[in-house]
């Protein structure tokens, strides 16, 4: 599968542009805001249904315009596809496929998946857990739809059961024993198939930063529940309502719900030492970016394609050794967008490429690389 074209109406920067994507490598490249990293958020959120980059859809719509559009034709084995997703402010998204309006955005998850590799990779180790269970939701519910559902599920629960704990009532862990329930069931199912991911995980990133170090580091991926889970009898489900039961006085105090996947974290070792706390930038970047390729190997697996591989100005910061690892491994994966300010950075792809000029919300083809854009899928 891979991306035919894609048009921009209002979309960030785009007035209206529309382009022809190489099947197989396509760089843009471009002075800085100029809009290479909008042209990867808009194909993201054809794969997620949402940005990599914002924190609400409005920001996506170009300044002064009420609605946006992202339209692209997709090569699938069985044909083409048209997708068109749109933005209005202050409005949900819609969705239409071929023409027809969609009931639910997440009938567009697993189409097209899509990694997306930048420079704020390293937060994925460096920051805080909200942005590794991102990282680990991102890539579950683009194979599993249901585990979207859970999650949607979950989060209703929880903000109905911390309004609770906000107004003090006078028979207040009464009230909080009924939503205990439904928080259980969903919690556990969402940290089931995290434990089960994690595990996944574990193996294609340390796969990956064997290669990337030589052999030279050792990467574990742990899955951290917010409660013990080891060494007690019974399901997760059970486990987490003793959870709740143990820290209702807290949670009282607190006016919030303490346990749950919402607190869970994913830890991240190298050589036996946590790589947050522990471990060098180039150790932290080296960890992120193994990470991602993992995520490329767990998605090519679970979708049964390989996905499209983002690629938002990272070049640069490797050194030729990894510049080269990487570049080997696109041409192993599915089609590919990389963004870049100079074309010495993409020296070894440039031949096999289609190339683009970036400038002031225009994509201008330059050099057509030897493929055609007929290629098989």
């Amino acid at each position: 599968m891979h991306v035919c074209s894609l048009r921009l109406s209002h979309f960030r920067n785009y007035q209206s542009t529309e382009v022809e994507f190489h099947p197989q490598l396509n760089l843009l490249l471009g002075s800085n805001a100029q809009g290479k990293t909008n042209v990867l958020e808009a194909i993201y959120c054809l794969s997620t249904t949402r940005s990599f980059r914002a924190a609400v859809d409005d920001e996506m719509i170009q300044f002064g315009e009420e609605a946006a559009a992202i339209e692209s034709v997709l090569q699938r084995e069985e044909g083409q596809e048209q997708i068109r997703l749109e933005m209005r402010k202050s409005k949900p998204k819609t969705l239409l496929v071929n023409g027809k309006k969609q009931k639910k955005l997440s009938s567009l998850l697993g189409r097209l998946p899509a990694v997306v590799f930048s420079p704020d990779d390293l937060f994925l180790v460096k920051g805080g857990p909200s942005l590794r269970r991102r990282y680990l939701d991102t890539m579950m519910f683009q194979m599993d739809v249901g585990y979207l559902a859970y999650l949607q599920q979950y989060d209703r629960t929880l903000k109905q059961r911390n309004s609770l704990l906000r107004q003090r009532v006078s028979n207040l862990e009464s009230q909080l024993a009924i939503w205990d329930l439904p928080l259980a069931e969903y919690g556990a199912a969402i940290m089931q198939r995290r434990f089960e991911i994690s595990g996944k995980l574990s193996r294609c990133a340390g796969e990956a930063l064997n290669d990337l170090t030589g052999g030279a580091e050792k990467f574990e991926v742990r899955y951290e529940p917010s409660f013990q889970v080891d060494g007690a009898e019974g399901s997760l489900r059970e486990k987490m309502l003793a959870a709740l039961t143990k820290g209702r006085r807290e949670e009282i105090a607190r006016g919030i719900s303490v346990v749950g996947p919402h607190r869970d974290d994913l830890g991240l070792w190298v050589n036996g030492q946590m790589l947050r706390k522990f471990g060098s930038q180039g150790q932290q970047r080296t960890g992120a970016l193994a990470l991602k390729l993992a995520q490329l190997s767990i998605l090519a697996e679970g979708c049964h394609t390989a996905p499209l591989v983002l690629f938002d100005d990272v070049m640069a910061e490797l050194d030729e050794k990894r510049q080269a690892f990487f570049l080997n491994r696109l041409q192993q994966g599915g089609q590919a967008f990389l963004t870049g300010t100079a074309a010495a950075d993409f020296a070894a792809a440039s031949s096999k490429a289609r190339i683009f000029k970036v400038e002031v919300g225009q994509v201008r083809m330059m050099q057509e690389g030897p493929a055609k854009l007929s290629a098989a899928v």
